[in-house]
Formats: C-alpha cells, sequence, structure tokens
C-alpha cells in the first residue's frame, strides 16, 4: 500500500484515540477496526464536498453504528470539513461540534441523527428511495439530465444487523431493487456483551443474496486498494449492497479482539504502545500537513471532474424552461416546500355527514394534484386507511414515478424511511392504525428530533372498533404520542377541523401526527378551519352566563356540544371547547388560554383515552372523563356502555360535576 495512506490512516485512528481519551468515554475498537475503511471512503471514493458540505448532490453517509462518530468526526477534520481542533478536544462536550453520537448538520457533515441499533439503515433506505424517486422526477423532464444521482453510504454493526428495524429496512430495500445504497459492515465478531455467535448464528452472505443484495466479503480490512475496488463495484452494482468487513475489533491495541474494547478509554500504556507501533510521536491531536494534503488532492481530483460533468448538466437544466423542473431545482437548493394549500378554498354544505376517514382520503386527493413533492404511503393497510393518492399505483423498481409507497407490514422501518426521504425535501406522510403506532414511536421520535415535515397519519382513533378487541384498540397511545417533544398532535372533530389540520401542517414544516377516526361525523355548527391553528376554540359559546367548560377532541366534541344543549334545558349554561391540538393551544400563550378557560369556573374534559396531559385544565381530576383501561371485544356502543363512556353516562357525570 501507499507509504502515505499508510501515515494518513494511523494518524486518524490516533485523532480519534485522543478524543476518546481525552472526553472520558467513547468507543474505541470501531475506530481502530474500521479507520481504513472510513479512509478510503473519504479519500478515494466518496464524493463528499468539504467547502460545500451542503451541495445536494453530495454523497450521502450516514452512521448507524454511530458509536463510530469519534472516526467520522476526525476524518472531517482532516478531510477540509468546518470543524476545528478545539472541537475535536471536546468532543461529548456541550457547545461543541463533536456530540456523543451524530446529530444532525452537527457538525457540517452529518447527514442525519442516529444512535438506535438501525435507525441510521432504515434513514439510508429512505435517503436513496427518495434520491430515486426526485430523479425520476427530473429525468421526466430531460432524460440526459445528471444533476442528482449520490450514493447512500451506511456504516453499520452487529446491533445493526441484529435489529428488527433493520430487518424491516433491508428487506423494503430488497423489494424496492434500490440502487446506490451500500452498507459497510464491521463485522468483528465482538458485541459489547461477548461474541457474537452467543446471539447470532445465521449465514449472512446467503441471507442478504437470497435478498437480492449485492454482497462481498473482505477478509483484510486494511488493504485500502481492495477497499476501494469493493466499494467503486457495490455502487455500480445496480441494487443495494452489502460490504461485509472482517475486522478485529480494537486491532493493535493490548485487548484487541476483547468485548472491553467495544467502549471506555485507552490506558496510558496503550495509548504509547499504539503511537509506537504507528510510528507516530506527535502530540495529542496532532496532524502533519502531508496527511492532510494526501486527503485534500485526493477529494479534489475526484471532484474536480465530477463538477465538470454536473455544472454542463446543471446549465443545461437551468436553460430549460419548465415550471416543474424550476420547482425541483428549487427544492434541491433549498430543502424547502412550499404549500398554497388554503381551506377557506373549500365550501362544505351544513349537512355534510361521512366517516371522517373518508374525508381525509378526499382531501389527501386535493392535496396531491398540486404538488409532485408530496408522497406517502401505509405499513400494509392503504385500502384499511384509506391514504391511496390518485388510485392504487404503487411505487416500485418499474414505476418510479407513482406516489403511493407498498411499506408492507413495517411499522418500524416506515417512520425512519420516511425521515430519510423527509430530509431531502420531499413532505411524505406514512399511515397505520392508531393502535400500532407503539412499534413507531421511536422513528417518530427520530423525526421530531431531526425537526423533518413527516406527518403520521392514525387511524382507526380510540375505542370505537371495539370488535377488534383490546390488543388493537388504542388507549394510552395518544398519550404517548403527546409527550414527544416537538411532535403536534392533531385530533379533527369534523371535514373542517380535518381541513384546517392539512393546512397548518403543510404551511409549517414541522414533525405532526393526525389522528383519524372512521366514526361518521356531521360538519359541526361553529367548527372553523382556521381556528385550528390555535389548537383549541369556542365551538359552541355559552348563552348567557358561563356556568362551566367542555373541552373535547376528536369525535367526543360531538357529545360535548349535545350534553351542553341539552343541560342548557337543566339550565346549566356551558361553553364548549374543541381542542384539535394542545400543543398548538399551549404554544398561543396565556392570555390566549385564559380568555378560553378562565380559571374560575369549572372545567370538564371529554376525550376516549388515557392521558395525563389534561390535568393541567381541568378543575381536578374528577372533571376528566378519559378511559383509563384497556377496552373490551365486542360491539362499539355496548363496550362504551361497559366503560361508562357512553353518552347517557357522560351526560351524568357532566351535569353532577357542574352542579
Amino acid at each position: 500500500m501507499n507509504q502515505s495512506d499508510i501515515q494518513a490512516v494511523n494518524e486518524l485512528k490516533m485523532l480519534s484515540i485522543d478524543m476518546i481519551n481525552k472526553a472520558g468515554s467513547g468507543n474505541p475498537g470501531i475506530c481502530l477496526d474500521m479507520a481504513s475503511v472510513m479512509y478510503t471512503l473519504f479519500a478515494k471514493v466518496a464524493n463528499v464536498y468539504p467547502k460545500n458540505p451542503n451541495f445536494f448532490n453530495r454523497d450521502r453517509i450516514i452512521l448507524s453504528s454511530a458509536h463510530i462518530a469519534p472516526l467520522y468526526y476526525a476524518m472531517l477534520y482532516m478531510s477540509g470539513f468546518p470543524i476545528s481542533k478545539d472541537d475535536l478536544m471536546n468532543f461529548r462536550r456541550l457547545n461543541y461540534q463533536t456530540p456523543g453520537l451524530p446529530e444532525l448538520n452537527n457538525p457540517v457533515g452529518v447527514d442525519a441523527s442516529t444512535g438506535l441499533a438501525g435507525d441510521g439503515v432504515a434513514i439510508s433506505v429512505g435517503y436513496a428511495l427518495g434520491r430515486r424517486y426526485l430523479e425520476a422526477l427530473i429525468k421526466k423532464e430531460d432524460d440526459k439530465l445528471n444533476i442528482l444521482n449520490f450514493t447512500t453510504y451506511c456504516f453499520i454493526s452487529d446491533a445493526d444487523i441484529l435489529s428488527g428495524t433493520s430487518e424491516e429496512a433491508f428487506s423494503f430495500a430488497s423489494a424496492q431493487n434500490l440502487e446506490n445504497l451500500v452498507f459497510l459492515y464491521d463485522s468483528n465478531n465482538m458485541m459489547a456483551e461477548g461474541p457474537l455467535e452467543m446471539t447470532f448464528k445465521e449465514d449472512l452472505v446467503k441471507k442478504f443474496q437470497s435478498k437480492g443484495f449485492y454482497v462481498d466479503v473482505l477478509k483484510d480490512s486494511n488493504n485500502i486498494k481492495e477497499i476501494a475496488k469493493s466499494l467503486e463495484n457495490a455502487k455500480n452494482s445496480k441494487r443495494p449492497a452489502l460490504l461485509i468487513f472482517k475486522n478485529i475489533i480494537g486491532k493493535d491495541s493490548f485487548n484487541a479482539g476483547k468485548n472491553i474494547i467495544h467502549s471506555g478509554v485507552l490506558s496510558f500504556d496503550d495509548t504509547s504502545s499504539l503511537r509506537r507501533k504507528y510510528n507516530l510521536f506527535l502530540p495529542s491531536f496532532e496532524i502533519t500537513k502531508d496527511s492532510i494534503l494526501q486527503i485534500e488532492t485526493q477529494i479534489n481530483s475526484r471532484l474536480t471532474k465530477l463538477k465538470k460533468k454536473f455544472d454542463e448538466s446543471y446549465l443545461r437544466a437551468k436553460n430549460i424552461n419548465s415550471q416543474s423542473l424550476n420547482a425541483i431545482i428549487n427544492l434541491l437548493e433549498t430543502n424547502c416546500y412550499q404549500s398554497n394549500f388554503d381551506s377557506s378554498n373549500y365550501k362544505i354544505n351544513d349537512g355534510y355527514r361521512e366517516p371522517l376517514i373518508e374525508s381525509n382520503y378526499k382531501v389527501l386527493n386535493l392535496i396531491t394534484p398540486r404538488t409532485p413533492f408530496f408522497i406517502g404511503g401505509s405499513a400494509g393497510l392503504n385500502l384499511s386507511c384509506q391514504t391511496l393518492l390518485g388510485g392504487a399505483n404503487y411505487q416500485d423498481s418499474k414505476n418510479l414515478l407513482n406516489k403511493n409507497i407498498r411499506f408492507g407490514p413495517r411499522e418500524r422501518a416506515m417512520a425512519y424511511i420516511l425521515n430519510g426521504m423527509s430530509l431531502l425535501g420531499l413532505r411524505v406522510f406514512g399511515s397505520t392504525k392508531l393502535g400500532f403506532s407503539t412499534e413507531m414511536l421511536s422513528g417518530i421520535r427520530s423525526t421530531a428530533l431531526m425537526n423533518l415535515p413527516v406527518t403520521y397519519i392514525f387511524t382507526h382513533d380510540s375505542v370505537y372498533n371495539s370488535e377488534e378487541g383490546p390488543i388493537r384498540i388504542s388507549v394510552e397511545q395518544l398519550s404517548f404520542l403527546r409527550a414527544i417533544p416537538n411532535l403536534t398532535v392533531y385530533r379533527p372533530a369534523d371535514i373542517m377541523e380535518l381541513l384546517g389540520s392539512w393546512e397548518v401542517i403543510l404551511q409549517n414544516a414541522k414533525p405532526s401526527a393526525l389522528l383519524i377516526t372512521t366514526n361518521s361525523v356531521p360538519k359541526l355548527p361553529g367548527s372553523n378551519a382556521k381556528l385550528v391553528r390555535n389548537g383549541g376554540y369556542i365551538i359552541k359559546k355559552e348563552v348567557n352566563r358561563l356556568d362551566g367548560i367542555i373541552i373535547a377532541t376528536g369525535s367526543e366534541v360531538i357529545s360535548a356540544m349535545q350534553i351542553a344543549y341539552d343541560l342548557q334545558k337543566n339550565n346549566l349554561d356551558l361553553r364548549v371547547i374543541s381542542m384539535p391540538s394542545v400543543e398548538a393551544f399551549l404554544a398561543m400563550g396565556n392570555d390566549y388560554q385564559k380568555a378560553l378557560l378562565p380559571s374560575n369556573i369549572k372545567t370538564a374534559v371529554i376525550e376516549a383515552g388515557k392521558c395525563d396531559v389534561w390535568y393541567r385544565f381541568a378543575t381536578n381530576g374528577d372533571f376528566i372523563l378519559n378511559i383509563n383501561d384497556f377496552a373490551y371485544s365486542g360491539n362499539p356502543l355496548e363496550v362504551l356502555q361497559k366503560m361508562e363512556f357512553d353518552y347517557d353516562n357522560l351526560k351524568l357525570k357532566i351535569e353532577s360535576l357542574m352542579k
């Protein structure tokens, strides 16, 4: 091998070890055994742009094996990315560009926040799927354009191979035959608690070959020439690829091959021994100018040729008088989708009544013709959730422009795949029944953490589908969703609030969850699409005096309003607040909240689920009319009666509380 390459790799190793030792924690094993792979990827293969790190056609590099972070940060530094030595010296410290695990754009050059087993795998699949779709849109305008053809590389470890999320994502990538998607597996046969064979005995090569993957096994993961050749072959394979690098964890350390090198710090003697082995006698955090020049020269040489080809194609694209192509280029350059969806454009008759799930289907198909960037699918339930766009035309490797994605029953992977697509600027949604949302919570949390405008559509809301029994009936899921920071949950009561929810969702690039009932609901008097953005509003005002307030969400608003009208005959004058979004209401500030909910007025809440958020609004716990137990199998009306949540029971409770 080239001596300059060896020198640069050894300096890369020691730089990452210095970071871990100074921080007092980290994962030195993978930094030692995957350094040659990391170096080869950056210096010889990947299209990275240190001087323009957010260039939209850059190759994406995802760290599903997130504990490789110090090696990655060191590589960014040595490649000329805007990260400082001070950042490296303060690895895992607050307010520096070197968090313990990679966070989106922190530092610049990190393409996704990762840290849970399998999440980066599925995000990478989403990147590949989104790139393929956007590239197809571009090719539709001019098939000679090559302005979006990047490759997604994903570092993975044993935990990713064992993860259920990964298995779903690998399977989906196989079904879609995704190209330009390469997984780099650190196969060192040693997990944190011991040898991999204690928990995994499958033939990985045969397994992935059966999935249709390109598979290559490299027994010498330090041979830079062979690594580069394998990476190039994988990139050009026209199918998803798995490269298996056979390694010794913590190679060259005193504890090489042992599980204790997986995490922790190296001793002074071990660190000194490594420096002697690598013939490096520089102070900590020091690297030679020759190594930096070695890396920068290779990157610049490769990119100079690529940039010329790109510039020619980009100029051709700019000269094409196409509104659609201009919109795509704007999306790629700004990563920002602008919607002109306006709920006031749709006039709904007062007699309108239908299952809200059917109304949502109609709204989806009002949105999708307006933009090619609105795309989504379901975890095997597109027909049940009624979320098909423009008919049953599904996207696959032969039908690249179809907007319906058939995820199959892979809820965990679906959430992360949507995140990957969203990172390219697409406005994506994923749907399933609310009872299945618990499978997706880590992916939804990832959405909220990266602040991505993904919309999760959850149908079959609450206990109204009790024929399927308590296993599938959602009771606590609403509480789980509301507990996720930065996620706005919408539970509209009728068609007007549904339109208003979509207006806010599309006009704000924020994570959101939309809960839709299968119940047939009327257009409610006083319902207001424009007020959904306030989170809560008065849907029924008191007539003469304010005796009490009922807050309700979703289809329970219907019951709350009817109770208020009925109790008015009994000399109780009640206000009804529809609160389609608690998060949006809390963001409105005290003045608005107090105007709707005066502190001296008895306030009750009706919601068919378990959610402790209502303690901040209700007079006391007795005023929260929720469902705090698992439901039962049976006819919905019978189940509601058994749980004392039918109309008559609710009315009696409200009357008793308010009097």
